[in-house]
């Protein structure tokens, strides 16, 4: 990376309005994990060419993860007027919409990832989520957490959701193996897991306490 720095860097001032040449250099920061610096090139990119359909998505993915979803919804939206298309974008603005507690907003975010990449499983886990939270569509909610965890079996986030919405239903069995599987998968669902071994073997609990 920081050689690929010093390559941008050079383009840079070999033409100072060389928009990729700023982008690229601050993706460079990102992927070290300097995120201010990153978001500062990024910036410095998007004041040359906002028509940059990589520099505003990525800008406003930046500036949600680290916390400033209304700046980050900007960037965002504007990233989908460019490439109306582009699943991955909605699923970023759903995050938004949810971070700042739009839940209608973020539910049509994700319901359009999910027409324009069916296989988007971070989006299907979250629409679960948020269809749990309104408790209008439990049977739907399940749906779309189950499907995610069929496409990504082995994330850890995604089997903890499943495993709250069966909780939720007091399905504690299915619960309970959810959150083993969460907990295995580096998801800290020990609380849960020891609640609802409690409720399963009550007698057990208290001979052991």
């Amino acid at each position: 990376y920081e050689k690929a720095r010093l390559e941008f860097k050079l383009a840079v001032k070999l033409d100072h309005s060389e928009v990729m040449a700023w982008y690229n250099m601050g993706f460079t920061h990102m992927l070290n994990g300097d995120r201010p610096k990153a978001l500062d090139l990024f910036l410095k990119a998007n004041a040359i060419n906002q028509e940059v359909f990589e520099v505003a998505f990525q800008t406003g993915r930046l500036l949600m993860e680290m916390k400033q979803p209304e700046s980050g919804k900007k960037f965002l939206k504007h990233a989908a007027s460019l490439e109306p298309t582009s699943g991955v974008v909605y699923r970023y603005l759903g995050e938004c919409y949810t971070l700042i507690g739009n839940v209608d907003a973020a539910v049509a975010a994700y319901k359009k990832a999910i027409k324009y990449n069916p296989s988007d499983a971070a989006s299907l886990s979250a629409m679960g989520c948020l269809f749990a939270e309104q408790e209008e569509n439990p049977a739907i909610a399940l749906m779309f957490c189950k499907e995610s965890i069929q496409l990504a079996p082995e994330n850890g986030l995604f089997r903890y959701r499943l495993g709250q919405l069966y909780y939720r239903q007091n399905r504690l069995d299915d619960a309970l193996k959810e959150f083993k599987q969460a907990q295995r998968l580096g998801k800290d669902a020990s609380d849960l897991i020891s609640e609802i071994e409690k409720k399963l073997h009550p007698k057990t609990s208290r001979s052991a306490g």
